[in-house]
This record gives C-alpha cells, sequence and structure tokens, in this order.
C-alpha cells in the first residue's frame, strides 16, 4: 500500500521544496558543527557577503542576497547573538545601523572556505547522480515565475 505522501503529484512542489531545504539545513548543521563552526548553515552566504563589504546595513545585505529585510534581520540577529557580527551607527544615516564582522565572526569565515570549497564538491557529486544541476533549474523555475506567476498561469489554464 503507497502512502499519502507517494500520492501527492505537482500541485504539492512548494511541500516538496521545503522538505528538500529543511534536509538540507539539517544535514549542514551536522556539517558545521563537525567542521568546528557555529555559524547556522542558512546564513553562511550572510558571513561571507560580510566579509566581502565592510560595513553594510541589513537592507543591502538583503538585497544582496534577494532575501526579504526581515529574513535578513533575523540573520543578522542569530549572527549577533553568536558573536559573529556587530552593529555600528552609520555615519550617513542615524536611522540605520553598520553590520560589521567581529574578530570573531572573521575567524569564522576563514573556517568556513574548506567547508564551501567541499559542500560545492560535495552537490557536484550530487548533481551527476540524479543528472541535474539542481541550483540551475531552481534558479530557472524562480526566474520564470517571476516573469510569470503562478496566478497568471492558473487563469491561462482557465481560458484555455
Amino acid at each position: 500500500m503507497s502512502s499519502y505522501f507517494d500520492n501527492l503529484d505537482n500541485a504539492f512542489l512548494a511541500h516538496f521544496c521545503r522538505r528538500l531545504s529543511d534536509l538540507i539545513s539539517e544535514q549542514g548543521t551536522k556539517i558545521t558543527e563537525s567542521y568546528g563552526v557555529t555559524t547556522p548553515s542558512t546564513a553562511i552566504s550572510s558571513i561571507y557577503f560580510l566579509e566581502q563589504n565592510h560595513g553594510v546595513t541589513v537592507a543591502e545585505l538583503a538585497s544582496a542576497l534577494e532575501v526579504t529585510h526581515q529574513m535578513a534581520t533575523q540573520r543578522i540577529n542569530t549572527l549577533e547573538s553568536l558573536g559573529l557580527v556587530c552593529r555600528k551607527p552609520n555615519p550617513m544615516d542615524k536611522r540605520a545601523k553598520m553590520i560589521h564582522l567581529t574578530d570573531l565572526g572573521k575567524q569564522e569565515a576563514v573556517k568556513l572556505k574548506p567547508l564551501t570549497k567541499n559542500m560545492s564538491q560535495v552537490f557536484n557529486e550530487l548533481n551527476q547522480q540524479i543528472e541535474c544541476d539542481i541550483v540551475a533549474k531552481v534558479r530557472l523555475a524562480e526566474q520564470a515565475l517571476i516573469d510569470k506567476p503562478l496566478l497568471q498561469r492558473l487563469n491561462e489554464l482557465h481560458n484555455r
């Protein structure tokens, strides 16, 4: 007997994507811990951006990573609680704070380099195994939905 889950089809794409994202994050957490890294796997891109761009606002980080301001704020709050980033006054705008890596955050960025290099290779091997460039397909699907949202696609289906 097949399970309910096995019978879910393309209409449940968001569910499958969330499961994959959660699985990668959970396994990524175990990996970062084994490397002695405290940065959550979901915030590594933030550490790298801050390493390359000294002193940015949350809005700049959100824009660079193409996430919501709220998501960027959550990541910064987490990294700040871990002592990896700090907020400093913005001389150009008193309302906005500038986000900087702390010395600990800079050390963390160095630790992350071999990890992300290895993870890139791991995902390359996964791509070969399943015969699909996952990142390329995800980005392609994302752009296709930006260009033509689901509601528009559904309306076109009804108008056929």
